[in-house]
């Protein structure tokens, strides 16, 4: 399905060093403090600058290509201070840096006064990745690979990035399986290939992000939470629901939101893909009853006669075939806590929303109660409460969660600490009044 949204050009480069089982990349954390998926692991990268199109690469005429690869060579010197140029002197690297970060200079000009010189062949394209539906801004990604030059270190200088090391590819995926690393599908990909080894890379990382669609996008954040957006009708600017199937031999589906027969397909395909991998749908959780999050119910019961499960007031408006409430675990494999679900009741946007708590990973399911920057949490009585959303909102702030994936919008890392920063801001939000203004501050819900 096509995204109407413009796209912004961007560019990401995937350090190398080393050969064979000691091939390493250098990959990066983002901080906590940035508003796009703080907290995940990626690659040195951003959105292309107007300048970039002055940077001189012998090989290439000016243009879309010559762009994406100025971009590629400005970001990996400003995220890790590595110059990927021909016969640059590294005692002055610093200082340039330094010059950049400030604005005190573009990097054209820095590369015209230090006599730096770029070739296209010192960066080999990997592929081009357009951000999934769910994401708040859209870009279109170009990889690139590079070898770090001889006598050069990559290094991290705290703002939106907060640390950066160099990973073998298996040892990262290992990481990933274990719960303890959150990325995008482009890292994930690019981890496979590379621990595939070298021959062919950059022809096997450019097929990637075409294969990663078929037969449906599988985009797997932490292992055993597999994302899926759908098709729906939620208040602007948001236009998809994101279901959730989690769990590893036996899944939870949470919140299928759509009953168009074209969306459905698409969540079955998803489903039964997922079962070649010896994963089983077990049973439906919803976190409330809203047409945007229950609209695929019974069309997933029927098909693969599952249990629907919910609070007690959610199942006012919809058939369930039990209850559930606040504190009772979801248990997905018998005599194994790996994949349990804690369930949380969160009244405020709706009388009987609940969150679903994974603790082993710190997933924290939450539904409509917080969003990931796709738009704003309505608080309408009668029955939403502006007094329970607040406490039910500071309640998940206190979880420990680490990683938020949301009803609508981006998944979140950091939320530990920015569930600090929910408590500061409650002070200023306690004046705000349900009935005079229905709509919580956007800021509000991206702050736990």
């Amino acid at each position: 399905m096509s995204d109407p949204r413009p796209s912004r050009p961007s560019a990401a480069v995937v350090l190398l060093r080393g050969r064979g089982d000691a091939l390493e990349t250098f990959w990066v954390k983002r901080s906590d403090a940035v508003r796009y998926m703080p907290g995940f692991r990626a690659f040195p990268g951003g959105t292309a600058n107007p300048e970039d199109a002055a940077l001189e690469i012998e090989g290439l005429e000016p243009g879309p290509e010559r762009t994406a690869r100025a971009c590629a060579i400005r970001e990996a010197f400003e995220e890790t201070g590595v110059l990927l140029a021909q016969g640059a002197a590294p005692a002055a690297f610093e200082a340039a840096r330094t010059r950049l970060l400030a604005e005190e200079a573009r990097f054209p000009d820095l590369a015209r006064a230090h006599g730096w010189r770029f070739r296209a062949d010192q960066l080999s394209s990997a592929g081009r990745w357009v951000s999934p539906a769910f994401a708040a801004t859209r870009f279109e990604t170009e990889f690139f690979l590079a070898r770090v030059p001889d006598g050069q270190t990559p290094s991290i200088r705290p703002g939106e990035l907060s640390e950066g090391e160099w990973v073998n590819p298996i040892a990262a995926l290992k990481r990933w399986q274990a719960g303890g690393e959150t990325f995008a599908a482009p890292i994930l990909y690019t981890m496979i290939a590379l621990a595939e080894g070298e021959e062919s890379l950059p022809e096997r990382m450019a097929r990637y992000p075409e294969a990663s669609g078929k037969p449906v996008r599988r985009i797997e954040l932490n292992w055993g939470v597999v994302l899926h957006p759908v098709l729906t009708r939620p208040l602007p600017p948001a236009t998809h629901t994101n279901a959730y199937l989690v769990g590893d031999r036996e899944m939870a589906l949470i919140d299928p939101g759509s009953g168009e027969p074209e969306e459905l397909e698409r969540l079955f395909e998803l489903i039964e893909m997922l079962g070649s991998d010896e994963r089983k749908l077990k049973l439906v959780l919803l976190t409330h009853h809203h047409p945007d999050h229950v609209g695929g119910v019974d069309a997933v019961r029927d098909r693969y006669r599952v249990q629907v499960a919910a609070h007690p007031e959610t199942a006012r408006h919809v058939k369930v075939d039990f209850a559930i409430a606040d504190g009772q675990w979801i248990t997905l494999v018998p005599k194994l806590a790996d994949w349990n679900l804690r369930t949380l009741h969160t009244p405020g946007h709706a009388r009987g929303h609940l969150c679903f708590f994974h603790p082993r990973t710190g997933s924290l399911f939450s539904g409509d109660h917080v969003v990931g920057g796709a738009g704003t949490v309505i608080v309408d009585p009668p029955e939403g409460d502006m007094a329970d959303y607040m406490k039910s909102l500071e309640r998940l702030a206190t979880l420990g969660a680490t990683t938020l994936f949301p009803g609508h919008g981006s998944p979140q890392g950091a939320v530990k600490d920015r569930g600090k920063i929910w408590q500061m801001k409650r002070s200023e939000l306690a004046h705000v009044s349900a009935r005079e203004n229905a709509i919580c501050p956007k800021d509000t819900a991206e702050n736990i």
